[in-house]
């Protein structure tokens, strides 16, 4: 295969800000093409196709995947995602998977197993444990910089989609109800959201042991466009999560306003010191750090991330989309992987099911962080 031909399913809200703007570059032509796309919103998917040079768009998602496309990028509500991701493998289709891959462990068991049985790639997001600052903090820890490691706090809130500038409009491209977001299964921010600091936060310090917590939901109704959105799935979800060896992380994944250091942004406090994000900056402090503080801005850039791609929306998303591409292209084993995506579903089902009976859960699953083999993006 020289050039892969990816079908986009959903055409919602994350799409039309990074995706398709993404896809449609020239300068990824020689890696992939938009071929097609696919949403059962009448005029929707047309209307997308025209903007962004995808030469086929459809209404039903059966009707593209026996069109004549190689890969999948799955941006449907997470609760369509288990049954989209098995009907793509069914027809020999590569996958990249917007977060979460699923639901549920059972449902992640299930993508993995036919993949592997199919030998097609899966590439499932966020790949935040090869982010610059991700690895840079591991360096600090495995350097010693802030001594033995006794706990870390991460989390991620906002105030609700319902706000989202994009969805301001009356056209059929942007006029995208963020219903879903609310409704089992797969809405509420630990699907959504804290999902990314789970991967950072795993990404680090490796599997999680055990999972306990509590959770609620805090508005029962949204509302908009003068409609009433009805919320029944947790939207304030707060788990402490177990290491081993005494190593604690507090988490939290809420729709309120705003959070303590920003989106995914890990403190972690060792017996000698802290490292932590503020003001933009990675910073460390503690007995082993000369001067007692230092503040650095880690370098690198996320691969395929180059020129106008560094100015489009939703670009961490874009380079896993194009680390597939490179691993179906290259015959490449995918480092942003559905083990580790797995593992992070595990984590919420069961911080979910610890909240709901109040009794701490043993992790079943695990992975290991292989290395991302970054390719040169003028190579071809």
């Amino acid at each position: 295969m020289d050039r892969v031909r990816i079908g986009l399913a959903g055409c919602g809200s994350v799409s039309q800000r990074g995706l398709l703007p993404h896809l449609a570059q020239d300068d990824i032509q020689a890696w992939c093409e938009l071929a097609a796309v696919m949403d059962p919103e009448p005029g929707r998917a047309e209307a997308s196709a025209e903007k962004f040079g995808a030469a086929h768009h459809f209404t039903n998602y059966a009707d593209m995947l026996a069109s004549d496309i190689d890969a999948v990028v799955i941006a449907s509500p997470i609760g369509l995602h288990h049954e989209q991701a098995m009907q793509a493998i069914e027809h020999g289709k590569h996958l990249h998977l917007n977060k979460t891959m699923t639901t549920t462990k059972t449902e992640a068991d299930e993508v993995i197993a036919a993949a592997a049985n199919a030998g097609v790639t899966v590439v499932a997001s966020p790949g935040r444990g090869h982010r610059a600052g991700t690895r840079r903090i591991k360096e600090i820890l495995e350097a010693g910089d802030i001594g033995r490691v006794y706990f870390a706090e991460i989390g991620t809130a906002g105030s609700g989609h319902e706000h989202e500038g994009f969805r301001r409009g009356d056209d059929i491209l942007s006029n995208v109800s963020p219903a879903w977001y609310y409704r089992k299964p797969g809405g509420g921010p630990m699907y959504d959201m804290a999902v990314y600091a789970l991967h950072t936060i795993t990404g680090i310090l490796g599997p999680v042991r055990r999972v306990t917590g509590m959770s609620g939901i805090g508005l029962k109704e949204r509302t908009f466009k003068d409609q009433i959105l009805p919320v029944d799935m947790d939207d304030n979800t707060h788990l402490l999560l177990d290491f081993g060896d005494s190593v604690f992380c507090i988490l939290f994944g809420t729709n309120s306003q705003g959070g303590p250091r920003g989106f995914s942004s890990p403190y972690i406090s060792g017996s000698e010191g802290a490292v932590a994000y503020e003001g933009g900056e990675l910073v460390t402090w503690g007995r082993n750090v000369e001067g007692g503080r230092r503040a650095e801005r880690p370098r690198g850039a996320m691969p395929f991330v180059v020129g106008e791609h560094s100015d489009i929306q939703e670009s961490h998303v874009y380079s896993d989309i194009m680390h597939m591409v490179d691993c179906v292209l290259n015959d490449k084993r995918p480092a942003v992987s559905a083990e580790h995506a797995r593992h992070v579903i595990e984590i919420i089902e069961l911080g979910y099911r610890a909240a709901e009976t109040g009794q701490t859960q043993d992790m079943e699953t695990d992975f290991a962080l292989r290395a991302l083999d970054a390719p040169d993006v003028d190579s071809r």
